[in-house]
């Protein structure tokens, strides 16, 4: 198996393995949730007649970027170590969450209609290396370290850097920034913010 095609597939099972932890911790009692995670991780990679459960999810929405990548890690080390402590764990606040949310929804509304051949831009073709995007992506960053952000810098340096040392068969940075099911979630995470701001400012 190939580097990118086994990255790609560890990508893809950390959905599965999310999956069967938050069922896993429904329940009242529960113990060694980090052993159900590894045996989660074995089932959905384990190939069944030439695929795997990760396989299939991957032959539906292709790899996952980068960010999303980070996104689920990190949820899955929060869950892990909720279960140790038994009290609820924040790795991000909702200052760093929004930040990247934002930051999503607009590349998602910069990259996919315009793909979908709406207007005559092509934002997709500045992923191929275009010097212009790169130095935006890290002035971005910058600014968001400046006010104190660290998810938002931390998505765009970890998929540059994947880019870089070509991590993925892609050889876009936008595929290493975003996918569908991310930019999808990040536009409807904004639409449901944009809602219950404009409901408290009517109760207000």
């Amino acid at each position: 198996m190939l580097f990118t095609d086994w990255t790609g597939l560890c990508g893809l099972a950390l959905v599965w393995m999310l999956l069967v932890l938050r069922v896993y911790m429904s329940r009242r009692e529960h113990s060694k949730p980090l052993l159900v995670v590894a045996a989660a991780f074995c089932v959905v990679m384990l190939p069944v007649a030439g695929l795997s459960l990760a396989g299939w999810l991957r032959g539906m929405v292709g790899d996952l970027s980068i960010t999303s990548v980070l996104l689920l890690a990190t949820a899955l080390y929060t869950r892990l170590r909720q279960a140790a402590v038994f009290t609820p764990v924040v790795l991000w606040n909702a200052r760093e969450r929004h930040s990247l949310l934002m930051f999503l929804s607009v590349c998602a509304l910069l990259l996919y209609p315009f793909a979908l051949g709406i207007g005559p831009l092509d934002p997709y073709r500045s992923g191929f290396g275009s010097m212009a995007f790169i130095v935006l992506l890290a002035a971005l960053a910058f600014w968001a370290v400046l006010r104190n952000r660290i998810l938002l810098p931390l998505a765009i340096a970890l998929a540059l850097l994947a880019w870089s040392v070509d991590w993925y068969e892609s050889s876009n940075i936008w595929d290493y920034l975003i996918d569908a099911p991310l930019a999808m979630y990040a536009l409807a995470a904004m639409l449901k913010l944009l809602w219950i701001n404009v409901r408290r400012g009517k109760r207000a």
